[in-house]
């Protein structure tokens, strides 16, 4: 019986720690997360980093996120695109990838600014709100990814909306959009105690 206690206890302790960031995410991310058509127009889209192949191109998941800011930019939704990632991804800068990824597909040089101190979502917000001075902005990145982002924006004092890149869609992407989705629950608890 006393097991069953702990047991029980155990399982309560971990929805409680898994719950309410949960929450907290939705709370803060809620009628925020838009689409092309319906998201409001902003300065600046942030583009969140999501790996570099070995032959330096942008993963799949990547492509993904930039192709999202590359059609908010060409609608008028953003006028400038932050590419943020880690300077160091398999031998190769991730926002210089991006930013080449960008560039290839049309959009102008003046209009992309790197950020290599992206190596985490925290750190590419708030380098967004602090070192930009941002004050609102559109968020790029992955559905499965968006709520958490947009909610430690706005922890930050960053009007935030997002809009996400469909990779569960996409069939070459269902493993590792289905590998986001669990990951984001740890990733929200510890987004949650970093932005107490």
């Amino acid at each position: 019986m006393g097991r069953l206690k702990v047991g029980i206890s155990a399982l309560i302790g971990l929805g409680v720690i898994t719950g309410v960031p949960s929450a907290w995410a939705f709370a803060r991310s809620a009628r925020r997360i838009r689409t092309l058509s319906d998201v409001p127009e902003t300065e600046v889209g942030l583009v969140l980093g999501a790996g570099i192949r070995w032959d330096g191109t942008p993963s799949l998941i990547l492509q993904g996120r930039l192709n999202v800011a590359k059609d908010l930019y060409d609608a008028g939704k953003i006028k400038r695109i932050i590419v943020s990632g880690s300077p160091e991804s398999r031998g190769f800068s991730e926002p210089v990838v991006m930013r080449y990824h960008l560039l290839s597909h049309g959009v102008p040089a003046d209009a992309i600014v790197l950020d290599e101190s992206g190596v985490d979502t925290w750190r590419s917000c708030r380098r967004a709100a602090g070192e930009f001075g941002l004050r609102e902005l559109t968020v790029i990145s992955s559905q499965f990814h968006l709520r958490r982002a947009v909610a430690m924006c706005r922890r930050l004092g960053v009007d935030a909306h997002g809009v996400g890149h469909d990779a569960a869609a996409d069939w070459r992407l269902e493993r590792v959009a289905a590998r986001g989705v669990r990951r984001e629950f740890l990733a929200t608890v510890k987004a949650f105690w970093y932005s107490r």
